[in-house]
């Protein structure tokens, strides 16, 4: 019976991941607001371990690197070629560009992961604070939705400005409750760049950030007492994890093409609200 509510429970969570990590409402904080839901129904879930969060996060980055599979192939070898084959560098020089604002971007999000772990960490327990950030991320969606397709700047047009930009917007993202997906591709569209540029740079970024995360907490991963115990939960989080961010991402797509993050903005205000009040 144990075992039916574990896997129960961890294949919710693990959809739960899976849907929120592209599409802008906060995977993290979602997980805070579910297991508190948890707590209150009488189920002891620690949502914030260790083994679980490395297996859905991995689970998530897989998804959304085997989506971009292309672009990565690409992009690794023209920067390596672009070092050492000068004969091919003006050929490979927009794309070994791209990598290099890449890196920039990702350096807020590295330095201030190490820098306030402690803090992020505690920040997790706190499921008012979740809903507080969640009315943030509303107020980013909607930006977004009035006023962020006025950008026309394509990704041969993506300057410094716009990696550090975005890049400090994936930094104040480590708050649960503040969507990643959401605060970037913001940061990218209001400082004019079209929204395909906005959205396929912000899950770039996402992943060296998301690796360096995964790599960081392996150690603890490995040596966690659950593991063995948890397995077959923990292993069907992971499939339903990576499946659900495939096809949300999808969804995210389709909508910001369509101009309807309002939608998801509207969802973040009675999250919030709901964290806030209710809980």
């Amino acid at each position: 019976m144990e075992l039916l509510q574990n896997i129960l429970v961890y294949g919710i969570l693990g959809a739960i991941q899976g849907f929120s990590e592209p599409i802008p409402i906060s995977s993290s904080g979602h997980l805070v607001i579910f297991k508190t839901i948890f707590e209150h129904l009488g189920w002891k879930f620690p949502t914030t371990d260790i083994t679980f969060e490395v297996l859905v996060n991995t689970g998530s980055l897989l998804a959304i690197m085997f989506y971009y599979r292309k672009d990565i192939a690409r992009l690794f070898v023209s920067f390596f070629s672009y070092i050492f084959k000068a004969d091919s560098r003006d050929e490979k020089l927009p794309d070994f560009r791209y990598c290099m604002l890449l890196i920039v971007a990702t350096i807020p999000a590295a330095i201030g992961g190490v820098l306030f772990n402690d803090y992020i960490e505690t920040a997790f327990s706190n499921v008012k604070l979740v809903g507080c950030t969640l009315l943030i991320t509303a107020v980013f969606l909607m930006l977004i939705h009035k006023y962020g397709y006025k950008g026309k700047r394509t990704k041969r047009k993506l300057n410094l400005w716009d990696a550090l930009r975005m890049g400090c917007f994936q930094l104040v993202a480590l708050l649960p409750g503040i969507s990643r997906s959401g605060s970037t591709i913001t940061g990218g569209m209001l400082g004019g760049l079209e929204q395909k540029t906005a959205r396929d740079f912000s899950f770039f970024m996402f992943m060296p950030v998301s690796l360096g995360a995964i790599v960081l907490k392996l150690k603890d991963f490995i040596s966690s007492p659950t593991l063995s115990t948890l397995w077959l939960p923990y292993f069907i989080a992971f499939i339903i994890s990576g499946v659900v961010t495939y096809l949300a991402l999808q969804l995210l797509f389709n909508i910001l093409n369509k101009r309807k993050m309002n939608y998801f903005s509207l969802y973040c205000l009675a999250m919030g609200l709901f964290a806030l009040i209710v809980l």
